[in-house]
């Protein structure tokens, strides 16, 4: 083990050294380049940690400098670190003998992609990995942090069995948490509302790389051309045996330079958000609120239904993500939608709305293999403010609907306490509400018990899900 304990966030040995040249390092271009990729992975990383950021929002931003090459390994890498860090950081740990918690976040990104790099990448050779994460640490900071990183990953060379054997002689539930990089507490929770078997394969499909899918926009497309060019550009796709509007892209960095998105012929979408609008069944003339619309999907998806026609209300809290959600609207054609930057509880209209859709926020548990930075962001805490919010939203939703109208509540999440609990809180509240039986609705398969609808990415192939019909009955 590596012992270099004083090497943390307090030693001033670890900081950048301000006499290391940024010019000509006489390095060949090629190396320069995966050592410029190499930095942004730990930049990006790091400011993950540090600041709250979320990564897909970093990525879109900070890569278009880089050639497809380097673009495709940052993104590899750092979504692969993010998914993977539990397990990446409990090696790190058996390999120094110093306070983890205490290296600076540079020093631990620059390991954990080092490491991921060594488990996973199999086209990038150990020596490479080594020199580069070294040189990285001897630019940045100075010789004696250089030591330590190559110390490190010389020992995990040297140690991958016997750290193989120490994993399997963990406790069983440290163990899964490790072998398959969940929280801890997540792992326990799941098991406790799921049994065993269910969360090892939700968490082992948490951590395969996402299958990316498009909904066809039936407002504009015109699918014989869609199709057509897809064959043409050799795009490997697969039409939804369940929900045909949705559209598996085997190829999407090729899919994306066509212009079907700018055309608005087709939104990036999971089959899983459109279940929703199907229980919601939006129709012309109707007048129908979606209560937190953006960025637009479900939205989108309903001014298609209504095709045009009717009173379509679309609310968005943030300015921000009001303007993308009318952007996306305006992209896809939907012209009957009025777009209000307003919180959903207080839902600026006196009139009572046929249907509404509350597509509550949520943690996101369902969403893990594409947002992977939220298993290591969310708490215990977040769970019980989401459930007390998702409550306040039905209630706001329930008395802007009409007698005989529809509420539709959706998440992105497969916790329990976000999801059937607060159902029966709301129905044992309201009990002019019912919840509609949905046998005809849905292919078996994505029924749940007690009426509701859900989701499981090892089961269906698509995000985590839940979704229930709610109907007024009486005032």
């Amino acid at each position: 083990m590596t012992d270099e304990s004083n090497l943390n966030q307090n030693d001033r040995s670890h900081q950048p050294d301000e006499n290391v040249s940024s010019g000509d390092t006489g390095t060949p271009p090629e190396i320069e380049s995966q050592i410029n990729a190499r930095s942004k992975i730990i930049e990006i990383l790091t400011r993950v940690d540090t600041r709250q950021a979320y990564t897909d929002k970093l990525l879109e931003r900070e890569i278009d400098e880089f050639n497809e090459n380097d673009r495709a390994l940052i993104t590899e890498v750092v979504n692969g670190v993010l998914r993977w860090r539990y397990k990446l950081d409990w090696i790190i740990r058996q390999l120094y003998v110093g306070e983890f918690e205490t290296l600076i976040p540079d020093v631990k990104n620059n390991l954990r992609s080092s490491i991921y790099q060594l488990i996973f990448l199999d086209k990038i050779p150990p020596y490479a990995v080594l020199n580069e994460a070294v040189e990285i640490s001897k630019n940045r900071y100075n010789q004696k942090t250089a030591n330590l990183v190559n110390a490190i990953l010389r020992n995990y060379l040297r140690q991958q069995k016997k750290l193989e054997f120490m994993e399997l002689e963990l406790d069983y539930l440290e163990r899964l948490a490790v072998t398959y990089s969940h929280p801890f507490w997540l792992i326990q929770r799941w098991i406790e509302q799921w049994g065993i078997d269910e969360t090892i394969l939700l968490c082992k499909a948490n951590n395969e790389r996402p299958r990316l899918s498009v909904r066809l926009n039936h407002l504009l497309i015109n699918k014989d051309e869609f199709f057509k060019t897809l064959d043409e550009h050799q795009i490997p796709y697969e039409v939804h045996p369940d929900f045909p509007e949705f559209v598996w892209i085997d190829d999407f960095s090729e899919f994306r330079k066509l212009d079907f998105l700018k055309k608005g012929w087709v939104s990036v979408q999971d089959v899983s958000t459109g279940i929703p609008v199907r229980l919601l069944d939006p129709r012309p003339g109707e007048m129908v609120l979606d209560m937190c619309a953006a960025p637009g999907g479900k939205a989108g998806y309903i001014g298609e239904k209504m095709q045009n026609q009717g009173v379509f209300l679309a609310l968005e809290k943030h300015p921000n993500r009001a303007r993308l959600l009318q952007d996306n609207l305006t992209r896809l054609g939907v012209e009957n939608a009025i777009v209000v930057t307003a919180d959903a509880l207080h839902i600026p209209s006196d009139k009572e709305f046929d249907k509404i859709l509350l597509d509550a926020p949520c943690t996101g548990f369902g969403v893990l293999n594409k947002r992977v930075d939220l298993k290591w962001k969310r708490t215990l805490n977040d769970i019980k403010n989401m459930h007390d919010l998702q409550l306040q939203l039905l209630e706001s939703a329930a008395k802007s609907l009409k007698v005989g109208g529809v509420l539709v509540y959706s998440t992105c999440t497969i916790d329990v306490e976000e999801n059937e609990q607060v159902v029966k809180t709301f129905l044992e509240r309201f009990p002019d509400f019912i919840q509609d039986k949905l046998t005809n609705d849905l292919p078996s398969g994505y029924l749940w018990e007690n009426d509701a609808v859900r989701t499981f990415p090892h089961r269906h192939h698509c995000d985590g899900s839940f979704a229930v019909r709610l109907r007024k009955v009486a005032r």
